[in-house]
């Protein structure tokens, strides 16, 4: 028997009102050479029953004894993945059906590239859309300030990624995804897909991600990714980065130099480490930057020339001329 080309890693909790859908979903892809391993976290539900009731030789339902958290299903599962590639799916979503081959060919076609996700279509409820940076090098910024791949939507080299250590690790939990791209991004190129070719259901059931605990997960994955990737920073200026620059707004011209002796700070240290492409890393955090000034000069009418010569120019017109508008240049 020949071996699948993509393993659909599918971890499920107590998954029963959705898994089955997701699963034929999964069926109907117009790529067929994959298998699709459900990974069940030791459900007490009736997701067993379910995925029972699929007689597709390419679904392999694996269960854990007990809960042990979806970081540890997710490398149980890369450890039988039998495919070149993974491709990941939580039981609660659904996959249109080109979504595999539109990766698959574009994972072929870019052998530098060693992982792509897709835009998705958010369901359940919540509506919008959610597409990510298209280019490798606005990944890598981006990864500063949030996670920049959709992961439920993402396909990697399996080979690369274990080859390289780039497994989950529990302790990240929420933010598995998160702290796994921040090494990912130092081995290989990343990219998504324009193309919405996934369907993200947002229910009550979900983990919230936004709790105390969740919110220190991230904050130190992102000093730790900028620590790794910019050696001449030291932690003392990393943290002032996030605290000051990053999650703070300024209510003083003070406190506006401080953050823009940080920004130049990232940006010098970077011109000697060259992890960023220069010129975007330079025009994002300028785009920060003035984003949170002109929340200063705005709320506090504030029109000092120092803090007005840190806008654009369209920040700057908008607040003189009141009846500007950005299809007036």
């Amino acid at each position: 028997m020949n071996l699948p080309v993509v393993s659909v890693l599918m971890p499920v909790h107590n998954a029963e009102a959705f898994v089955g859908e997701a699963v034929e979903s999964m069926l109907v892809q117009t790529y067929t050479n994959f298998e699709l391993l459900v990974l069940d976290d030791g459900s007490t539900d009736g997701t067993a029953r379910v995925v029972s009731l699929y007689s597709d030789q390419r679904i392999r339902y694996y269960r854990n004894s007990s809960s042990i958290g979806i970081a540890n299903t997710l490398n149980i599962g890369l450890k039988l993945a039998k495919g070149k590639y993974i491709a990941r799916f939580d039981g609660d979503d659904i996959s249109l059906p080109e979504r595999l081959r539109i990766q698959v060919e574009y994972l072929d076609k870019h052998p530098e590239t060693g992982l792509c996700s897709t835009a998705m279509q958010l369901i359940g409820n919540e509506t919008g859309c959610w597409i990510r940076d298209m280019h490798p090098e606005e990944v890598k910024i981006t990864l500063l300030f949030h996670s920049p791949i959709l992961h439920a939507s993402s396909m990697f080299r399996k080979q690369l990624f274990l080859a390289n250590g780039l497994i989950y690790r529990p302790d990240a939990v929420p933010a598995e995804d998160y702290e796994l791209w921040s090494r990912a991004v130092r081995i290989c190129k990343m990219v998504n897909l324009p193309e919405v070719l996934y369907l993200y259901r947002i229910h009550s059931a979900q983990v919230p991600k936004n709790d105390e605990r969740a919110l220190a997960c991230v904050r130190n994955i992102k000093q730790e990714y900028l620590l790794a990737v910019l050696p001449g920073l030291s932690t003392a200026v990393v943290t002032s980065f996030y605290e000051l620059f990053v999650d703070k707004l300024p209510h003083t011209k003070e406190e506006v130099r401080v953050m823009e002796k940080l920004l130049n700070t990232i940006i010098d240290t970077n011109k000697s480490v060259r992890f960023f492409d220069s010129k975007r890393l330079k025009r994002r955090l300028r785009r920060v930057f003035a984003a949170k000034v002109f929340y200063l000069v705005a709320s506090e009418k504030n029109y000092d020339c120092y803090l007005l010569s840190k806008l654009r120019i369209k920040q700057v017109l908008k607040l003189l001329l009141p009846t500007y508008h950005v299809y007036s240049v």
